[in-house]
């Protein structure tokens, strides 16, 4: 039987290398070939010089495969080591924080009770609170204070609707069907925009999203709300400003849905919606002056949510209606 074979060497002596290539195979065997073919000077050696020739054959083959061996490490060791380059983290997209709290929101419960409530203050000169039924038919309540006086009123539900007829003319039916899946939200929003123009605007559904934004003080769950956050975060016209402190004295972060700027009081302002950490809903609309930026007027919601209680009405408070 032969000595073990170059190759078997050399898988032994780097067992972590690649094999060698077929091209420094064949020079290393080549060595080997004519080590063995070399001819001979003088008559045949005893038995005693032939092993040791054979002892020396082997030996120089060994040394052979050896150097192709060590080449092959040298090679090894001095080529560098492949580098994955760090792959860069994708960027977050300018309303991410919308996205965000869409995502955070959405795994909220929140079980409708028998009234919706909602209390608005009107720049710290009127409260207004609301109690909505869920079901047709019951009442709805109304309290309404300011200037040192207060009115409220009971009225019957006509037919379960809302009351707030800015985006469309929702019953609370309504409310409680829309999608929360947000292509299929969208889809629904973008019908209420078309009705909207056929009464006589002509907005883009884009130029429509400021009052999109009056969805997030409704009776919607809060799954439809995220949706809402999502579509009004894919609008060109919205952008985020990070968080900041209402006139309440609460943290909310602050969106401009690209609502154009007007005149309060002569002055001219800009607005942004504060939108409620927590739970997304609706939790102020500030007009700030575009010189100097201070507070013209506001709009902010100091409750809203489900409850089973009514009001009680202070005595000196007179009913109408």
């Amino acid at each position: 039987m032969e000595s073990m074979d170059e190759l078997e060497l050399l898988a032994r002596a780097l067992p972590d290398a690649r094999p060698p290539s077929d091209e420094v195979v064949a020079r290393g065997r080549a060595k080997v070939a004519a080590a063995r073919t070399r001819p001979r000077a003088g008559r045949l050696a005893s038995r005693g010089s032939w092993v040791r020739r054979s002892w020396l054959w082997a030996g120089l083959a060994t040394a052979a495969v050896v150097a192709v061996v060590v080449a092959l490490a040298a090679n090894l060791a001095l080529a560098p080591a492949p580098v994955l380059a760090p792959q860069p983290s994708p960027k977050p997209g300018p309303n991410q924080a919308m996205l965000d709290l869409a995502a955070r929101i959405e795994k909220l419960h929140e079980p409708p009770r028998r009234y919706w409530r909602t209390s608005r203050m009107f720049s710290n000169k009127t409260l207004n609170e609301q109690w909505v039924p869920r079901s047709a038919g019951d009442q709805t309540v109304l309290w309404r204070m300011g200037g040192g006086k207060c009115v409220w009123s009971f009225s019957r539900d006509q037919g379960g609707k809302y009351g707030d007829a800015s985006v469309a003319d929702f019953t609370m039916a309504d409310l409680a069907a829309l999608p929360a899946e947000t292509e299929a939200l969208e889809r629904k929003l973008r019908e209420y925009h078309r009705i909207w123009n056929e009464r006589g605007f002509r907005d883009s559904f884009a130029e429509f999203a400021p009052v999109l934004g009056n969805m997030l003080y409704m009776p919607i769950s809060p799954q439809v709300r995220a949706g809402v956050l999502r579509v009004l975060a894919g609008q060109p016209g919205t952008s985020v400003h990070g968080t900041a402190i209402d006139p309440l004295g609460r943290e909310g972060l602050v969106v401009d849905l690209g609502r154009e700027g007007g005149t309060v009081n002569d002055v001219p302002v800009r607005y942004r919606l504060f939108i409620n950490l927590q739970n997304g809903a609706w939790q102020a609309r500030v007009a700030y002056a575009v010189k100097g930026g201070r507070i013209v007027s506001y709009d902010a919601t100091t409750v809203s949510g489900w409850t089973d209680v009514l009001p009680r009405i202070p005595k000196s408070c007179p009913r109408k209606g």
